[in-house]
């Protein structure tokens, strides 16, 4: 009896064969199929998804990057408007006219031009220069000079070569240095007789002029 029960089992755990005909082969390749197509379905679901919440931060980012320029924006020109209020008052004065007819800003430009104003200072020294009663042979600018930027002056030298005696070349240094135009006194050599008191001298200067002021624009740059 135990022997016919014990066989009964053993029979019952084998695998049971399904037999291979069309139709369940067909039905076999039709679950595969779908169960695939479900699968990359998924995973094209997962990137869209992925790029579009990709597309959505990088959007937010930028949204809120934004905002925090405008607000910097109005900070500034907020700060620019009470700026201006406040040099308003000193503005005015300055562009006033005086009982000669010049205005502060008209010395100022005259003692620190916006451009070298070359040919502006050799006429001046020329004119010191008659006035003075000495010869001048030469006026020559040394090199490209310095180029600051703002509100730094930038600079270049120039050199005057003139003969008489002593005493005008003297005046004629005194009349430079009480000039309208901003002049450094660099070098002076002297050569000559001094019988007959006739010197030739070459006297080095440098010349400053401001270049206009690089104003920055009232904008927060987008980051």
């Amino acid at each position: 009896m135990s022997v016919n029960t014990e066989a009964k089992t053993a029979k019952s755990k084998k695998k049971i064969d399904v037999p291979k005909t069309d139709v369940s082969l067909h039905d076999d390749k039709s679950t595969r199929r779908f169960v695939f197509w479900m699968i990359v379905l998924m995973v094209l679901i997962l990137i869209a998804g992925g790029a579009v919440l990709y597309w959505q931060i990088g959007e937010y980012v930028k949204q809120s990057n934004k905002n925090k320029s405008q607000d910097i924006t109005i900070g500034l020109l907020e700060k620019k408007e009470k700026d201006i209020q406040l040099l308003k008052p000193n503005y005015e004065k300055i562009i006033a006219s005086s009982d000669n007819g010049k205005s502060d800003a008209d010395r100022i430009l005259s003692a620190m031009p916006k451009d070298q104003g070359y040919s502006e200072l050799i006429a001046m020294l020329e004119n010191m220069g008659a006035q003075s009663g000495i010869k001048i042979s030469t006026i020559s600018k040394a090199g490209e000079g310095e180029v600051a930027q703002s509100p730094s002056p930038s600079s270049y030298e120039t050199t005057v070569s003139m003969e008489s005696d002593f005493n005008k070349i003297l005046d004629f240094l005194r009349k430079t240095e009480n000039s309208a135009r901003v002049l450094d006194f660099s070098s002076m050599t002297l050569s000559g007789s001094t019988k007959s008191g006739q010197v030739s001298s070459t006297v080095t200067f440098k010349a400053y002029y401001q270049t206009p002021a690089d104003i920055s624009p009232t904008e927060q740059e987008l980051k």
